[in-house]
């Protein structure tokens, strides 16, 4: 008997440059996810946090055709929820070379784990990049096996507003162990800084080489961080008490006005 994949809820897919993390630069194909159960203050994708009616595969413009002569690509719709069989031609499509990543993003991937654990090995050669809350132990184990990197974030309170997350961070670490990963906090001008060493203390526990990144908040409206140098400072310093490797890098590709 023939058993059905899963479905899942997407708000958007497109192809671009990963603008964030470790893998910063490279070409990646966004496969965002809808709906999430967080609300971060400073989450900067606030239509994915709660499931759409349709999914948008935004294509790129044609060959030989710029972007900035009114050649954007076009955009095709498709009613939530999808197969497996979309969506994987979907990536197919964006990435017709197999050369891109492929970052699951959201919303909350982890929230749709078996849909995506379901389309990963169809993505394949692509490696697979998960960005996530980091709150969702038993889901990343399922996924786990599927992923080659996981960004996990790390909820501080004085920036995210989102209580605190200790207890469910620390079984995630347990959760993704096995393969490439490493940590990001968004730092504002609200930050704590003893809580980021608290937090930075809790991933040292588990590993003390996992790279944690240091992104300053940028604004929803564009522009550069507002982060005081001397309270940067101070979060650098405060992180690498413990961790061997903390690194500060923004969100690149709002720089560059990229998707």
């Amino acid at each position: 008997m023939e058993v059905a994949l899963p479905v899942g809820d997407l708000q958007e897919l497109f192809v671009s440059f990963q603008g964030e993390g470790t893998t910063v630069g490279t070409r990646t194909v966004f496969v965002r996810t809808a709906g999430c159960s967080l609300r971060c203050r400073y989450c900067d994708t606030p239509k994915a946090l709660v499931r759409t009616e349709f999914a948008e595969l935004h294509l790129p413009p044609p060959a030989g055709t710029a972007a900035s002569a009114g050649g954007a690509g076009a955009i095709e719709r498709l009613r939530n929820p999808v197969t497996v069989d979309w969506a994987a031609h979907a990536v197919g499509r964006l990435d017709p070379g197999a050369q891109a990543w492929v970052s699951f993003t959201g919303g909350e991937p982890l929230e749709q784990a078996p849909f995506l654990a379901a389309l990963a090995p169809r993505l394949r050669p692509r490696r697979i990049h998960l960005e996530t809350a980091g709150v969702h132990a038993e889901a990343m184990a399922r996924l786990r096996p599927y992923v080659d990197l996981v960004a996990m974030d790390l909820k501080l309170d004085s920036v995210a507003h989102e209580g605190d997350r200790r207890a469910e961070h620390a079984a995630f670490l347990v959760a993704c162990r096995g393969g490439d990963r490493f940590a990001k906090m968004i730092i504002g001008p609200t930050v704590a800084v003893a809580e980021v060493e608290q937090l930075a203390a809790l991933v040292a526990a588990e590993e003390r080489t996992l790279p944690l990144i240091l992104q300053p908040e940028t604004p929803r409206t564009g522009g550069s961080p507002t982060l005081p140098q001397a309270l940067l400072e101070a979060c650098h310093a405060a992180a690498a008490r413990h961790l061997a490797d903390v690194r500060v890098i923004p969100q690149t590709h709002k720089f560059l006005r990229l998707p």
